[in-house]
C-alpha cells in the first residue's frame, strides 16, 4: 500500500509540472550608455525574458553578434543564468567597442556614417545570435534578431 502511495504521489509530481515553452525573448531594455569617446564605446542593457513553465533551467547567451548602423562591432557570450519558475527575468549584456571598427572596416560609408550619426543623433543596434535554454540533458538554440535606435552618448 506504501508502494502504491508513492508512486501515485510521485506521478502527481511529475504530472502537475507544466513544460509547454521555451522562455520567450521579450526585449532589450534598460540601454545605458556608459561609455562614448573617440577610442572607446561601453553600452550596458538587460535581454528581458518571461519563463511560463513550472520549471526553471538555465539561459545562455551564445554567439551574439552586435552591430551598429549594420557594421559589425561586438560578440557577446554570457554565463549560464538559471531561470526563474512562471516569472520575467533579465540578463545583463556589456557591448563594448572601439567607433573606429564603424569607419575603418567601411572606409567608403565613412562619411555616411558620420553623417547620419550627426544628423539623427540615433545609431541603429541590431543584436542577432543564439540563445541556448537548457534543462539537464535537454537544451534548445532559439535565433535572436532585434534591433533597435539609441542615441550614443553618455547619460
Amino acid at each position: 500500500m506504501k508502494r502504491i502511495c508513492y508512486i501515485f504521489f510521485l506521478s502527481f509530481i511529475i504530472f502537475s509540472c507544466t513544460f509547454t515553452e521555451k522562455p520567450n525573448f521579450i526585449k532589450i531594455k534598460n540601454v545605458r550608455v556608459d561609455k562614448a569617446n573617440l577610442s572607446k564605446v561601453v553600452i550596458n542593457a538587460d535581454a528581458l525574458f518571461e519563463n511560463l513553465n513550472d520549471i526553471g533551467g538555465n539561459l545562455e547567451l551564445n554567439k551574439l553578434e552586435v552591430f551598429v548602423n549594420n557594421i559589425k562591432v561586438s560578440n557577446i557570450s554570457t554565463k549560464k543564468f538559471k531561470v526563474p519558475i512562471k516569472n520575467k527575468f533579465s540578463i545583463p549584456i556589456k557591448i563594448s567597442f572601439s567607433p573606429k571598427q564603424i569607419f575603418d572596416d567601411h572606409k567608403k560609408g565613412f562619411l555616411s556614417n558620420i553623417f547620419k550619426s550627426i544628423k539623427n543623433k540615433k545609431v541603429t543596434i541590431l543584436y542577432k545570435g543564439i540563445i541556448t535554454y537548457s534543462l539537464g540533458d535537454f537544451s534548445y538554440d532559439y535565433n535572436i534578431n532585434y534591433s533597435q535606435k539609441i542615441v550614443l552618448k553618455k547619460r
